[in-house]
């Protein structure tokens, strides 16, 4: 195959497989909006349930209590009638888009032959990216560059986390010395208090 044949061979996979990745980006794209919507008044409901909770305890009277359970429901209407049921049915949508493009012939078709670990538009769009920058001259090449170029990803996103894990561990011993610097002073005015 030559190099042109291998660029378009790359632009036809990344031509099938972009309806695909672009189900999968709509799908991610509504589900983070549900987890923001699941969130959205969260405190606001909870802190009038409380209030009602309270008033209720403390028999401060049923107007205060039926106030505070009705401004809780209410949100909770407002915010399901609003945001969550709007979103959950936009998920639903973009789930039976996402299996459409999924069952479509050609994207099935074009998958034979093809690693099924690289075959998705980000993937080939660096394959295709390899070959036209002369990094690789086969598929070959390119697969073995990619899979090269995944595991430093992995690598990469690894040691972040442990970074990441490794400030919060210092940033909560730093807290622990300070409040054990706290507990000494305090301990050594009450040491000189008593002494008095």
């Amino acid at each position: 195959m030559t190099r042109e044949e291998l660029l378009d061979f790359l632009k036809n996979k990344r031509s099938v497989t972009a309806g695909v990745a672009s189900a999968q980006q709509a799908l991610a794209a509504d589900q983070d909006k549900l987890a923001k919507d699941k969130k959205r008044f969260h405190k606001t409901i909870i802190g009038f349930g409380i209030l009602a909770l309270a008033a209720l305890l403390l028999q401060s009277g049923a107007s205060l209590v039926i106030t505070s359970v009705a401004i809780a429901i209410g949100l909770f209407v407002f915010k399901y009638l609003h945001y969550l049921s709007p979103t959950n049915e936009a998920i639903q949508k973009d789930q039976a888009s996402l299996q459409q493009e999924l069952a479509n012939p050609v994207y099935q078709q074009e998958a034979n032959g093809f690693p099924e670990k690289f075959y998705n538009y980000w993937d080939a769009l660096r394959l295709w990216k390899l070959v036209n920058e002369n990094r690789a001259r086969d598929l070959q090449e390119a697969f073995n560059l990619l899979e090269t170029q995944h595991f430093q990803e992995d690598q990469l996103a690894a040691q972040e986390e442990i970074k990441s894990l490794q400030a919060d561990i210092a940033a909560n011993a730093h807290a622990t010395a300070v409040n054990s610097g706290i507990a000494a002073v305090s301990s050594t005015i009450s040491a000189l208090n008593s002494r008095k």
